[in-house]
C-alpha cells in the first residue's frame, strides 16, 4: 500500500537542502519587494488619502491613549454609559485645553513680543563684547566678518520685508489657508476622537474575529502588544516632558533668565524627541543667556541644567517611562536619523512608536516561524541529543 504525502511543491522540490530552501524565501522577498515598487503609483491614492486623514487621525490617536483609561474608569465605577463616559471626558477636555490654550498664548505672546523688541539692543551688545574682546589687529578679520554679517543681516531683514509687503495679498491668502485647515484639523479630531473612546477598545475583537479560528488568540494578542507599546510611550513621553517644562520653568524663574517659560515649552516639546531633543533644547537657552546676561547669566543656566538633567534621567524618565520599550538608546538615534532623513519632521516625531509597533510584529513573526519551522526543530533536536 503507497503512503499518501501531504508535502506541499515547495518541500517536494527543495526538500534536500535547507540552504537552497533559504535561498529561494530570500529571493521570493526580494523579488515581491521589487514588484510592489514597479507598482508603486497605485499607491499614490493613499498617500494622498492619509495626507488628507493623516493629521486628525494621529491627534486623535495620541489623545485617545492618554483619555481611554479615564473612560473606562468612569464606565466602571459611576455606571455611565460608554457614549456618556466619553462625552463628558471629552468636555472636561475641551475646558482645560481652552483655559491652558488662553494663559499660554498671552504668555507667549507677551514674550516673544519682549523678544523681537529688544533684540536690536542684544544684538548690538554682542557686537560690542566680541569686538572689546577680540581688539588686538590680529582679529581684524574676525571683526570685518563681523561688520559685514550685519551688514548683509540688515539688509536681509529689509529684502524679506519688500518682499513680504510685495506679496501681502498672497500671505494673508496662505495665513487664512493654514489656519483654516487647522481649524479643520481640529474639529476633525475632536469627533474622531469621540468615535475612538465609543469604539475604540472594541478594534483588537473585530479584526481577531474576521482571522481564521487557529490564528484569533494570537492575532488578539499581537493587537493588544501593539497597542499597549503606543500607549506606553505616548503616555510615558508626555509625561516627562510635562515634567520637562515645570523642572526648567521653575529654575528659569528662580534665575531671572529672560523668556524663562517660553524657552521651558520649547525644552518640553523637543524633548518628546528621545535624546536628541535634550540636546537641541539648549541651544536657544545658552544664547538667550550669553546675549542678555552674560557669562554669569550663562553659568547660572549650566547650575540648572546639571540640577534638572540627573533628575529627568534617574527619577522621572526611570519612574514615568521606565523601560517600556526596551530599545537601544543607539537604536533611537539610528532610527530618528533615517526616520528624519526619509520623512521629515514626522518621520521623527512617528520614529519611535512606529519601530516599536514594528519590532513586536517581526517578534512575532519571527517566533511563529521558529515554532513551524523544521529548520529550528532540527537544531533544538541536535543540541538536545549533544547536551
Amino acid at each position: 500500500m503507497l503512503k499518501k504525502t501531504n508535502d506541499s511543491w515547495y518541500a517536494r522540490w527543495f526538500s534536500g537542502s535547507n540552504s537552497i530552501k533559504t535561498l529561494v524565501t530570500i529571493l521570493l522577498v526580494l523579488l515581491i519587494i521589487f514588484l510592489f515598487w514597479q507598482v508603486r503609483f497605485i499607491f499614490g491614492p493613499v498617500n494622498a488619502l492619509f495626507g488628507a486623514v493623516g493629521a486628525p487621525i494621529i491627534v486623535a490617536g495620541v489623545f485617545y491613549y492618554l483619555l481611554s483609561p479615564v473612560v473606562a474608569w468612569l464606565e466602571k465605577h459611576t455606571k455611565l454609559k460608554r457614549n456618556l463616559a466619553a462625552g463628558l471626558v471629552l468636555a472636561m477636555l475641551l475646558v482645560i485645553v481652552v483655559a491652558v490654550a488662553l494663559v499660554l498664548v498671552n504668555l507667549i505672546r507677551t514674550q516673544v513680543t519682549s523678544m523681537i523688541h529688544n533684540w536690536p539692543t542684544y544684538w548690538s551688545r554682542t557686537q560690542s563684547f566680541i569686538n572689546n574682546s577680540f581688539s588686538a589687529k590680529d582679529y581684524d578679520n574676525i571683526r570685518q566678518l563681523l561688520s559685514s554679517t550685519n551688514d548683509s543681516l540688515n539688509q536681509s531683514v529689509l529684502e524679506w520685508g519688500k518682499k513680504n509687503i510685495s506679496t501681502g495679498v498672497s500671505g494673508i491668502s496662505s495665513l487664512a489657508s493654514t489656519v483654516t485647515g487647522l481649524g479643520v484639523t481640529l474639529i476633525s479630531s475632536f469627533f474622531m476622537l469621540y468615535y475612538m473612546l465609543l469604539d475604540g477598545h472594541k478594534l483588537p475583537n473585530f479584526i481577531a474575529d474576521k482571522m481564521p479560528t487557529q490564528s484569533q488568540k494570537s492575532t488578539r494578542q499581537l493587537l493588544s502588544d501593539m497597542s499597549q507599546q503606543i500607549a506606553k510611550y505616548i503616555r510615558g513621553q508626555l509625561g516627562v516632558a510635562l515634567a520637562v517644562v515645570i523642572m526648567f520653568s521653575i529654575g528659569y524663574t528662580i534665575i531671572g533668565l529672560p523668556y524663562g517659560i517660553l524657552l521651558a515649552i520649547l525644552a518640553g516639546v523637543l524633548n518628546l524627541i528621545p535624546y536628541i531633543g535634550s540636546i537641541l533644547a539648549q541651544v536657544p537657552v545658552f544664547a538667550v543667556a550669553l546675549l542678555t546676561g552674560g557669562p554669569k547669566l550663562l553659568v547660572l543656566v549650566i547650575i540648572v541644567l546639571c540640577v534638572e538633567q540627573p533628575l529627568e534621567g534617574h527619577v522621572i524618565t526611570p519612574k514615568i517611562l521606565g523601560d517600556a520599550l526596551s530599545i537601544h538608546p543607539v537604536t533611537v538615534i539610528v532610527v530618528l536619523l533615517s526616520a528624519g532623513h526619509i520623512f521629515g519632521v514626522a518621520g521623527i516625531i512617528l520614529a519611535v512608536p512606529g519601530y516599536a509597533v514594528l519590532k513586536v510584529l517581526v517578534t512575532r513573526l519571527y517566533q511563529w516561524w521558529r515554532q513551524n519551522s523544521d529548520l529550528f526543530e532540527k537544531e533544538e533536536k541536535v543540541a538536545q541529543k549533544n547536551d
